[in-house]
């Protein structure tokens, strides 16, 4: 597997190298940035972020949703937020917000738990 794997990374060097710098960039960046996102924005020492991860993340990962739009969390101390199309300040954590192709579309403010969360985010996707 570890071969195979190896293999696979020296293999999308060399199509990446042969294809020049500009569409490997391309590529990449559009590989990283799926059109419809989950950012969970927390803090270390956030209780309630903590509870996300355990309540919520575990069910959110086995959703069908999980593949339409994936989680990723972000510090909210974190510097890269000013480079983030956000519609507003992030004032509580946990805050969540979908993003489509980038852009905020929509957020869900503090923690409500695993039932009440996937109420509100499917309403948020859904209505996209």
């Amino acid at each position: 597997m570890r071969a195979l794997l190896t293999a696979l990374a020296v293999a999308l060097t060399l199509v990446a190298a042969w294809q020049g710098p500009g569409r490997a960039a391309l590529d990449a960046a559009m590989v990283r940035t799926p059109p419809l996102e989950v950012l969970v924005f927390e803090h270390p020492d956030c209780v309630y972020c903590r509870v996300f991860r355990r309540d919520v993340l575990p069910k959110y990962r086995a959703s069908v949703r999980a593949d339409l739009a994936p989680l990723r969390f972000v510090d909210v101390q974190s510097d890269g937020i000013g480079r983030l199309a956000l519609n507003g300040r992030i004032d509580t954590v946990p805050t969540v917000v979908v993003m489509r192709d980038g852009q905020e579309v929509g957020r869900i403010v503090g923690y409500w738990g695993p039932s009440n969360f996937f109420k509100m985010l499917a309403h948020l996707i859904d209505r996209e």
